[in-house]
């Protein structure tokens, strides 16, 4: 399976850098080549020190020294090219895999966003994809050198001496053996502490986004304790993995030493016997220590794979998780068909232990002005979040102009919807970038004042200091609860939509801005859906639809319900919210 992760991974982001790591590579052979180089000229230096020819003036010294300088320097300019065109890649991966996963994200139904947290998913879009920089940048540096420096080192070592060197060799066995089975724990605490993070990262947000409810109800040591317990973990998780490399690394770096020492008891043996040089055994020891930072990074290349293996896994259901719907576009429709029509519909959410809506029938005209009432938990917002297919409804139960809107593109279905929740959310930007936000071409000033009239917020806006370039902050925490849902309001007026879905958007005016809204929804053109508990909003309504319990009860004229269930008198007040205070 990772494997397969893996060649994905490779074939969106890395493939196309091929060029990158071509140039990297050869310039990488080629600073291996010149150092192993210095060795035989350090070996020529010794042997004639040896033999006294440092006595006979003939330049030959002078000449290996400034040939040593002039290799030093030129491996200098090749080792940094080297890592310029490898460690490039890595960054331009790490910035193509999150724009193309961001995008992606874009596109995921609610029942994904359902799964994780937020701070979870930046986690895995943040550190995760820093673990892939890491392992197609430094790590793959490292595979490439360790390859290097072994096939180009072992050559000269055996042509020294073939014993010698399976002798040096030998303590790599052992630290191959210890691998094995060190690799998996690594790769099980790696993949916890990695998680543990997500979770951390998930609540921070969570704690800095509701910063106003954790200070208003004092629980803020309550949030410390929350925060303090999700970092043990993050940290108990991390030191499992510290421990692991501790342990591994130092054996590594000790087999190293274990192999000069041997080196140097067999070296000194075969040199007493004649059978080497000085210069050789010297040639060897500076072979093999060139041998000990590629064997030494084995034990960082397995922690870094162990890091990019579970962070593939932790990005698989980005990458896996099916893109809304199909494609589909909308015919049209002819105007004595209904805009909206649901037949049967039977909905329960996928991790929901009831249904939320039962056997809904009911059609909505062209021009309608259809309300929605009805006790909290009705299925009320569920009926709209089904129009809107942020959840998909069962096939063929909901239909818009005649078409089974499951079969429709929900970016297209959702062009021809305007959507105004209770819950208002505004971005940290100006009031002129939240108004609009998502239109292209974007809104004119005149358009924009126009829409601003007609939420009956344009006053305001101009009472601000900086007026419609006003920064409104995080989620609009400048504005009062009653401006946020004007704003949504004239944001909606702007998308001049075939059908508007109301969800209780006139909860937080006042009584004279309602009536000054009503006038102005009364006068639009076009379809509405209006979810409210208010009777100045119900009784504007063409026909109120009754719900209870996820089931249609009743539909007439507002008042006509009114008089068949007087039980409904308790579900409708006109009165504001406390939010506008």
């Amino acid at each position: 399976m990772i494997s397969l992760r893996i060649r994905r991974f490779t074939r969106l982001f890395v493939v196309e850098l091929w060029p990158w790591y071509v140039g990297g590579t050869l310039f990488l052979a080629v600073t291996n080549i010149i150092t192993l180089e210095i060795p035989q000229l350090a070996k020529e230096i010794v042997n004639a020190l040896q033999h006294n020819q440092a006595l006979t003036g003939d330049g030959h010294l002078s000449r290996l020294a400034l040939a040593i300088i002039a290799l030093g320097l030129t491996q200098i300019l090749v080792r940094s090219m080297s890592r310029i065109l490898i460690f490039w890649p890595g960054r331009k991966i790490e910035a193509s895999s999150k724009s193309y996963l961001f995008k992606r994200t874009m596109h995921l139904p609610q029942i994904f966003y359902d799964r994780f947290g937020m701070g979870d998913l930046i986690s895995r879009l943040s550190n995760d994809l820093g673990q892939l920089r890491i392992f197609f940048a430094f790590a793959v540096l490292q595979i490439l050198n360790l390859g290097f420096i072994g096939v180009f080192t072992l050559y000269k070592m055996l042509s020294v001496h073939t014993q010698l060197t399976l002798l040096s060799l030998s303590p790599i066995l052992f630290m191959l053996v210890a691998a094995r089975y060190v690799m998996p724990q690594l790769g099980r605490f790696t993949k916890k502490n990695q998680e543990a993070i997500g979770t951390l990262t998930n609540r921070v947000t969570e704690s800095f986004s509701n910063i106003h409810v954790i200070q208003s109800n004092a629980a803020e040591k309550s949030f410390h304790k929350l925060i303090d317990i999700e970092s043990q973990k993050v940290f108990e998780t991390d030191m499992k993995v510290l421990v692991l490399r501790t342990l591994f690394f130092p054996l590594i770096t000790s087999l190293t030493g274990l192999a000069q020492l041997i080196v140097l008891f067999m070296g000194g043996t075969l040199v007493v016997r004649g059978e080497l040089s000085v210069g050789d055994i010297l040639a060897f020891n500076i072979y093999l220590s060139y041998l000990a930072f590629p064997l030494t990074s084995i034990g960082i290349i397995i922690a870094i794979y162990q890091r990019s293996k579970s962070a593939l896994e932790r990005l698989d259901p980005m990458f896996t998780e099916p893109l809304e719907g199909p494609l589909s576009a909308l015919n049209g429709t002819s105007h004595s068909d209904p805009i909206l029509e649901f037949r049967q519909l039977h909905f329960q959410y996928p991790d929901g232990q009831a249904p939320v809506l039962k056997d809904l029938s009911f059609s909505v005209r062209p021009g309608e002005m259809l309300g929605i009432c009805g006790p909290v938990g009705s299925g009320k917002s569920s009926l709209f979040s089904l129009i809107t297919r942020i959840y998909d409804p069962p096939e063929a139960t909901v239909f818009f102009e005649g078409q089974d809107i499951t079969q429709l593109n929900p970016a297209h279905l959702r062009m021809q919807i305007g959507y105004g929740l209770q819950r208002v959310h505004l971005f940290s930007a100006s009031i002129r970038e939240n108004l609009g936000f998502g239109l292209d071409p974007k809104p004119t000033q005149e358009e924009l004042e126009r829409a601003a009239q007609a939420a009956q917020v344009d006053r305001e806006i101009l009472g601000f200091s900086e007026g419609w370039a006003t920064q409104i902050g995080e989620k609009g925490i400048r504005l009062s609860g009653g401006q946020k849902q004007r704003l949504a309001l004239a944001r909606l007026f702007l998308r001049r939509s075939k059908l508007l879905l109301l969800d209780d958007v006139l909860s937080a005016v006042d009584n004279i801005t309602e009536a000054k809204l009503i006038e102005e929804l009364r006068q639009r053109q076009g379809t509405m859906l209006i979810c409210s508990h208010r009777s100045s909003v119900l009784n504007l309504c063409d026909r109120v639809l009754l719900l209870n319990e996820g089931q249609l009860i009743d539909e007439g004229k507002f008042q006509e319900l009114i008089r068949r269930h007087p039980e409904l008198q308790e579900e409708i007040h006109d009165e504001p919210s406390p939010e506008t205070v």
